[in-house]
C-alpha cells in the first residue's frame, strides 16, 4: 500500500505559556514527538507529518488553515492533533492556548475551536480525524453538535462531497480536565496520547484482527485504557458521514499471537492504584479529589520481592515493593495501602509480580528429589548382568539453596520480636519511612559509625537490630557488618515490624494518627509508672504498663463492689434496727425487755449506722477519685 492515497497529519503542541495563569505542561512536546515517530512508520501508518511545538497562536492558525486548504478529496486521511491547554471563556466556548495566549484576550491571542471547525467544514477532505488532548476538549464536540437543529448531526457534513467522513476524539468531556503525569521521573505522553500510541503501535486497537485500525476501534481502546488508569477523565467521540475511517494498518501477527493481547493487572488502593504488565510495576497516587498526583515505575529486574498484608474490617492492608540495592528509594513511592474489598486483587497481583521477579532472577520452585535407582548396564554387558554402582563422587554434597518462603517467614518472626524492643521515637521514624527498614537504618548506621569509640552513645536497641539487618544497620568495623540478609528475609523483616506496629495501633497502645502521636510522646507518664517518657518506651513497656493499669483497675472495681455490697447490707440492717426500735421489740427469747430499752436501741442503731457512714464516705471518695481520673 506504499503507493496508495496519501495520509497527512498536522501535530500541534504547546507546553510553555507567557500568561502566568497557564501552568507549564510536561507532556505536549513528548506527545508530538512520539506520535510523529509512530505516524511516520513506513510499514503501518505512512503519514506525511508536519509538526509545530511551542509556537504562537498566529503560527498555529496559519498551519491549521494551510493544512485543511491543501487537503484533497483523494487523501486517505487528514489527521489534526492538538496537545495544549484548553481554556473556556465566560460563555463556555473553547479556545486552544499557545505561547502568546492571554486568558483575558482569548479572541485575539488563542485559537478558537469554532474557527477550527470552520476550517474542517470548508476543506475537501473525505476522511478527517481530529484528536484533541486538552482540558474541556469535549467542548469541541459539544460545539459541533450545537450546529445542527436537533439530534441529527448530518448538517455538519452537508457541504462536504458525498462519501466523506469526519471523526473527533477528545481526551475529556466539556467540563472535565485532561491529565498528564506531573510527578513521574521521566517525561511521558499524557494518558490519552499514551493510550493512542500504544493502541496503534502494538496492534491492540485492531479489535477484529483484520489488519486495520479504524476510528471506532481506536476510540474503544483509548477509552478502556484511560478509564482503567488513574485519571478520572473520560474520552469522548463524534463520528459523522459515510464509510469506515481507517487510521492505520495494524502490525502483522502470527496466528498463535493473534489471540494474545497484552494484558495489564490493575488494583485500586487508598488514594492510589497499582498496575502490572508483566515487565514493570506502576504505583500511582491520587489527590483527595481523585485526580492523578503522580506515578512511579519499577522494572521487575529492579525488584527483589513484594509483600502484601491483607486488610481487615478495622485495619487497612498494604502492598510493598522491595527495590534491590536502592536504600535511598523513598518507600512511600513503593508502598500502597488498600481496603478489605481489594484483598483478592492485591493477592493476585502479588503472585503475578513475585512470579515475574523469580523468573527475572532465575529463581525456580524446588524440583522433586530424583529417585535413585541402580545404574543401567553398559551396552556391551552380557544379558542379565548389572554393572556395580560406582562410589559417590568425592567432595561435600552441594548445599541446597534456602527456601525463599521459609526465609521470609523467619524474617517476619524476627521483625515482630525486634519491633517490640525499639523505642517509640525510633519506631515513629520507621513509620515515616513506610517501614522501609533499609532506608530507616541508613542514618542510624551513620550515627553508629561516628560513635564507634563511644559505645555508651549508641542506643542499646541498635546492635540488636543489627543482629538481623547486618550491614544495613551496622557500620564497617563491627561484627554485624560482615553479612547482609537475603532479599526474602528482608521483605519478611519489614512486614513483621509493620505488622507489630499495626497491631499495637489497632490495640490502642498509642494514637494511630501522626498529629496526635507527636503530642502523645511528650505527654507525662507518671500515672503509668513507666519510669521513662513515651518516646523512650517500647511496645513491650507499654504492654506491661497496660497490664499493670488493668490489674489496678480490676482491683479497684473489686474493692468498689465490696464497698457497695457492704454498704447495702449495713443499710438493710440499719433499716431493720430502726423498725425494731419503733415497735419497742428489743426483748429476749422469753419476751422480757433487754436492759434499758433506750440504751439498747441506741447501741443497736449505732452498731449499724457507724459502719454504714464509713462505707458511704469511702464510696464518695472513690467516686470523686474516679471522676478526676
Amino acid at each position: 500500500m506504499t503507493g496508495g492515497p496519501p495520509r497527512r497529519a498536522l501535530l500541534l503542541g504547546c507546553s510553555t505559556f507567557a500568561d502566568p495563569s497557564l501552568a507549564r505542561l510536561r507532556s505536549p512536546r513528548k506527545d508530538v514527538e512520539e506520535l510523529a515517530r509512530l505516524l511516520r512508520d513506513p510499514d503501518h501508518c505512512r503519514y506525511e507529518v508536519a509538526t509545530e511545538v511551542d509556537c504562537s497562536s498566529q503560527r498555529a492558525r496559519r498551519e491549521i488553515e494551510s493544512f485543511f486548504a491543501d487537503a484533497a478529496f483523494g487523501d486517505a486521511m487528514n489527521l489534526l492533533y492538538l496537545s495544549c491547554h484548553g481554556v473556556q471563556d465566560r460563555q463556555g466556548r473553547l479556545y486552544f492556548a499557545f505561547t502568546d495566549t492571554e486568558c483575558d484576550l482569548l479572541g485575539s491571542t488563542a485559537v478558537s475551536a469554532e474557527w477550527v471547525r470552520e476550517c474542517v467544514h470548508n476543506s475537501r477532505s473525505r476522511a478527517t480525524l481530529i484528536l484533541v488532548d486538552c482540558c474541556f476538549s469535549g467542548g469541541f464536540i459539544k460545539g459541533m453538535q450545537a450546529r445542527s437543529a436537533g439530534p441529527n448531526v448530518e448538517a455538519l457534513v452537508q457541504d462536504m462531497p458525498r462519501g466523506t467522513g469526519l471523526a473527533v476524539l477528545t481526551a475529556s468531556g466539556d467540563t472535565e480536565a485532561s491529565f498528564e503525569d506531573a510527578e513521574a521521573a521521566d517525561v511521558r505522553p499524557s494518558y490519552f496520547t499514551d493510550a493512542l500510541i500504544s493502541g496503534i503501535s502494538s496492534g491492540a486497537a485492531d479489535r477484529d484482527r483484520d489488519g486495520r485500525v479504524t476510528v471506532d476501534e481506536l476510540y474503544d481502546h483509548i477509552y478502556e485504557e484511560v478509564v482503567s488508569g488513574p485519571s478520572p477523565q473520560r474520552p469522548r467521540r463524534l463520528g459523522v458521514g459515510e464509510g469506515v475511517l481507517v487510521v492505520a494498518d495494524a502490525p502483522a501477527t502470527t496466528p498463535q499471537a493473534a489471540d494474545v493481547r497484552p494484558t495489564r493487572m490493575l488494583a485500586h488502593g487508598v488514594q492510589g492504584w497499582v498496575s502490572f504488565d508483566g515487565e514493570a510495576v506502576v504505583i500511582g497516587r491520587l489527590t483527595l479529589t481523585n485526580r492523578p498526583k503522580g506515578e512511579h515505575r519499577f522494572e521487575v529486574s529492579r525488584l527483589s520481592g513484594v509483600v502484601v498484608k491483607p486488610a481487615t474490617r478495622m485495619q487497612q492492608g498494604f502492598l510493598q515493593l522491595v527495590v534491590r540495592n536502592a536504600p535511598a528509594v523513598a518507600s512511600q513511592h513503593s508502598t500502597l495501602d488498600f481496603g478489605k474489598p481489594a484483598n483478592d486483587d492485591m493477592a493476585r497481583l502479588r503472585d503475578a509480580i513475585q512470579a515475574a521477579i523469580d523468573a527475572a532472577h532465575g529463581r525456580h520452585p524446588p524440583e522433586p528429589e530424583p529417585v535413585i535407582t541402580s545404574p543401567a548396564p553398559p551396552v556391551d554387558a552380557a544379558p542379565g548382568v548389572v554393572a556395580p554402582a560406582g562410589p559417590p563422587p568425592p567432595g561435600p554434597a552441594p548445599a541446597m539453596p534456602p527456601d525463599p518462603r521459609e526465609d521470609r517467614r523467619s524474617g517476619e518472626r524476627d521483625g515482630e520480636r525486634v519491633a517490640r524492643v525499639v523505642p517509640m521515637a525510633a519506631l515513629d521514624g520507621l513509620a515515616v519511612c513506610q517501614f522501609d527498614v533499609v532506608r530507616w537504618l541508613a542514618p542510624w548506621r551513620q550515627y553508629w559509625a561516628q560513635n564507634l569509640g563511644r559505645p555508651d552513645n549508641v542506643p542499646a536497641w541498635l546492635p540488636r537490630v543489627a543482629q538481623h539487618a547486618g550491614g544495613h544497620a551496622a557500620p564497617p568495623g563491627t561484627t554485624a557488618s560482615t553479612f547482609f540478609p537475603s532479599a526474602s528475609y528482608l521483605v519478611g523483616f519489614c512486614a513483621g515490624m509493620r505488622a507489630t506496629w499495626d497491631r499495637a495501633a489497632a490495640g490502642h497502645l498509642f494514637p494511630a494518627d501522626r498529629a496526635t502521636f507527636a503530642g502523645w510522646m511528650a505527654y507525662p507518664t507518671d500515672w503509668l509508672a513507666l519510669g521513662r517518657p513515651f518516646a523512650e518506651a517500647t511496645i513491650d513497656d507499654l504492654t506491661e504498663a497496660r497490664r499493670r493499669v488493668r490489674r489496678k483497675k480490676a482491683g479497684r472495681r473489686a474493692l468498689r463492689a465490696v464497698l457497695w455490697t457492704a454498704a447495702s447490707l449495713f443499710l438493710v440492717l440499719e433499716i431493720a434496727a430502726i423498725g425494731v426500735t419503733v415497735q419497742g421489740d428489743w426483748t429476749d427469747a422469753e419476751g422480757q425487755p433487754i436492759g434499758d430499752p433506750v440504751a439498747v436501741a441506741i447501741a443497736a442503731n449505732l452498731m449499724f449506722l457507724v459502719p454504714l457512714a464509713v462505707l458511704v464516705l469511702l464510696i464518695v471518695l472513690d467516686l470523686r477519685r474516679s471522676r478526676r481520673g
